[in-house]
C-alpha cells in the first residue's frame, strides 16, 4: 500500500507546481497584452481626436467658402425635340440597326468549322507583332 501512496505525493506536488507556473506564466502574458491593449486604444483615441481636428478645420473653410452661383438654365428651345432634325442619315442608320440585330437583341456571330466562333489574335502594341 506505501508504493501508491510514494507515487501520489509527488504527484500532487508536481501538479500544484504546474498550476502555479501556468498561473504566473500566462498572468505575466495577459499583463503583457493589457499594456498592448491600452497603447492601443490611446494611439486610437488620439487618432479620432485628430480626424475630429481635421473635420472642424475643413468645415470652417467651406464656411469661409463664398458661395457657388448657381449655373445658368437652359433656355427651354434647346431643350426640346425637334421632330425635323430626324434626318434621312438617321433613319438610314436605325434601318441598317434593325437590320443587324436581331429581335432577340445579341449581334449575329459566325460558328467555325470546329464548333467555336472564329477568333483573331490581336496586338496590344500598336505596330506590334501579335
Amino acid at each position: 500500500m506505501t508504493p501508491p501512496l510514494l507515487w501520489i505525493l509527488p504527484a500532487l506536488v508536481a501538479l500544484a507546481g504546474g498550476w502555479f507556473s501556468s498561473a504566473w506564466f500566462y498572468k505575466r502574458k495577459i499583463e503583457a497584452l493589457q499594456v498592448r491593449h491600452k497603447a492601443v486604444r490611446q494611439t486610437e483615441a488620439e487618432r479620432a481626436q485628430q480626424v475630429k481636428r481635421q473635420i472642424a478645420q475643413l468645415q470652417a473653410e467651406l464656411a469661409a467658402r463664398p458661395p457657388l452661383r448657381a449655373p445658368p438654365a437652359p433656355a427651354p428651345a434647346a431643350v426640346a425635340f425637334d421632330a425635323r432634325a430626324d434626318t434621312a442619315a438617321a433613319q438610314a442608320r436605325r434601318a441598317l440597326i434593325d437590320k443587324l440585330v436581331p429581335d432577340h437583341g445579341f449581334a449575329p456571330s459566325g460558328i467555325g468549322s470546329a464548333g467555336f466562333a472564329s477568333t483573331e489574335v490581336m496586338s496590344t502594341v500598336p505596330g506590334g507583332l501579335p
